[in-house]
């Protein structure tokens, strides 16, 4: 987060009992941003609904990465999705998600687009510096199975 900036940022190795909780909230958002245990995200909801507040709970699986105004917007833009994309994004860690301030977010968006399509895509076989659809056979095979799961199992 920025210095100065006048919301607020909480952080602690235990938010209520047996969890811990992040919340960011900056000046003229009434939406908090959670990043933690799902018994945290429920505790933070239940509070939140006191006050009508609208919560967007991130609890794992999207590794945000937030974005402010007045950060280097194309490196830090540009480095996220380099980051997402190392390992043919498939890493538990990749920051899949972006949360932008809204007063940048039309750039944010442009630029992360032009780092996308600059990526070289290609046969992860070959060498050389692109990504592939797959990282390696272990991976597909996983693909393949959850694909044939889901032919067994057909829709619900």
């Amino acid at each position: 987060m920025r210095r100065g900036t006048s919301g607020r940022l909480q952080s602690s190795a235990r938010c209520g009992p047996g969890g811990g909780c992040c919340t960011i909230t900056p000046r003229g958002h009434s939406n908090d941003v959670i990043h933690w245990l799902h018994r945290a995200g429920t505790a933070v909801t239940r509070d939140a609904a006191d006050t009508v507040k609208r919560v967007t709970l991130e609890l794992g699986g999207k590794s945000p990465n937030l974005v402010f105004a007045d950060c280097d917007l194309e490196a830090q833009v540009t480095q996220s999705v380099a980051e997402c994309m190392f390992n043919t994004g498939q890493s538990c860690d990749a920051p899949t998600r972006l949360l932008v301030e809204r007063s940048c977010y039309d750039e944010a968006v442009a630029i992360a687009r032009s780092a996308a399509e600059a990526t070289a895509v290609g046969n992860p076989e070959e060498e050389g510096e692109h990504i592939g659809p797959l990282f390696d056979q272990i991976q597909f095979d996983r693909v393949q199975n959850m694909i044939q799961v889901g032919i067994d199992e057909g829709p619900h």
